[in-house]
């Protein structure tokens, strides 16, 4: 069999040295992206794995530029060649920082501490960060970075974390600001923010509430759950999902109570795979049960869930108007549909009219918890 021509000695790598910039950039360009696309076997992908190799050295920071941006999103990459790149210089590394599914947390752990402010905020930003890392960021990363991380959503923060965010950037109003709007603060942490928060700043966070009293637990989860709907509310791959309910189920964060946001706000497919876990039922038969004739199977998918009694009457209320609006109405105002389910529900429990969703599920989490 005839073997591979080398690219770090021989004529090869003769080649390269003299040839002129425009062409290696156009080598580069061609040759990571013909690698990424999947599009080389055998021999070929070798040799391509090669050339990379060999140009993620080039002195010339354009010509690595055009590797990164090749290779960014490449799965199979060798992860020799993404912490190469991951490395280098924020012209080049940011495209790999930013998407690379190659990087492990460690990876990304080990490059902070030295890590410039922009290149701590891309890892920030990246989707579904793990606490390690983000544990990390709040004890040595900059104010960029932290602020960067805290508008990250899907960024997992641990206690820890916050801790660290408020010893260093407690008096920061910015800061203050976007903790306020993180879903999922503990209890000392909340505690924590009170201690420090203007006064306009505490009557965000208890929904303009009108008293300057602590705010409730139930509001506080109310505010959380509403946040999060928020956030959960686009579309999804199947991944997608199982990591976030992974992520809920871990924190104690997939309530009842969320699961009727989710269904009362028109997710039902985030609600239906989030009763599938929790059920222990495949999602496909699970929707089967809640679009079918009848409340039985989803009776019975209720209880296997183990979901509280008490609200059993508002998921049945909601999914029969899901139905009605699906069947009969597929074009029906959103909200119009949302403030009728609203008052129906509230009817049942005996609560006001005209109520918000808010307001609704406010009343509803004390009842939860009894």
């Amino acid at each position: 069999m005839q073997s591979l021509p080398s690219v770090t000695g021989g004529p090869m790598e003769r080649m390269f040295a003299h040839m002129p910039l425009q062409a290696r950039l156009k080598t580069a360009y061609t040759v990571a992206h013909d690698y990424a696309a999947n599009r080389l076997v055998g021999e070929d992908l070798a040799l391509a794995e090669e050339i990379l190799k060999y140009l993620v050295e080039d002195i010339d920071g354009d010509i690595r530029k055009a590797i990164a941006d090749g290779v960014s999103e490449c799965d199979f990459l060798p992860r020799d060649i993404a912490l190469k790149l991951a490395r280098d210089s924020d012209h080049v590394s940011l495209p790999i920082i930013a998407a690379s599914p190659v990087l492990s947390d460690e990876d990304f752990i080990a490059i902070i501490p030295t890590a410039s402010s922009v290149k701590q905020s891309f890892i920030a930003s990246r989707p579904d960060i793990e606490q390690s890392v983000t544990d990390k960021i709040s004890e040595e990363g900059c104010y960029d970075a932290v602020e960067a991380c805290l508008k990250n959503q899907t960024a997992a923060i641990s206690e820890n974390g916050y801790h660290h965010i408020l010893s260093r950037f407690d008096s920061e109003e910015a800061i203050q600001e976007l903790l306020i709007r993180r879903p999922f603060l503990p209890t000392e942490t909340v505690a924590r923010l009170f201690s420090v928060l203007p006064e306009e700043h505490k009557q965000t966070l208890a929904e303009e509430n009108g008293n300057q009293e602590p705010v409730s637990a139930g509001m506080i989860i109310n505010m959380r759950e509403r946040i999060l709907v928020k956030s959960l509310d686009r579309r999804m791959t199947e991944y997608e999902q199982k990591k976030a309910f992974i992520s809920l189920q871990k924190n104690n964060r997939l309530t009842a109570s969320l699961m009727l946001r989710l269904l009362m706000n028109d997710n039902q497919s985030f609600f239906t795979a989030a009763l599938a876990e929790a059920s222990g039922i495949s999602k496909k038969r699970v929707s089967s049960l809640i679009s079918g004739r009848g409340y039985l199977g989803f009776r019975r998918l209720y209880e296997r869930a183990a979901m509280p009694q008490y609200l059993y009457v508002a998921f049945r209320i909601v999914l029969e108007e899901v139905r009605k609006a699906n069947n009969y109405h597929p074009r029906a105002d959103k909200d119009n549909f949302r403030q009728r389910l609203v008052d129906r529900v509230a009817t049942e429990y005996d609560l006001d009219d005209d109520m918000s969703i808010d307001a609704l599920m406010e009343k509803l989490l004390p009842m939860e918890a009894e």
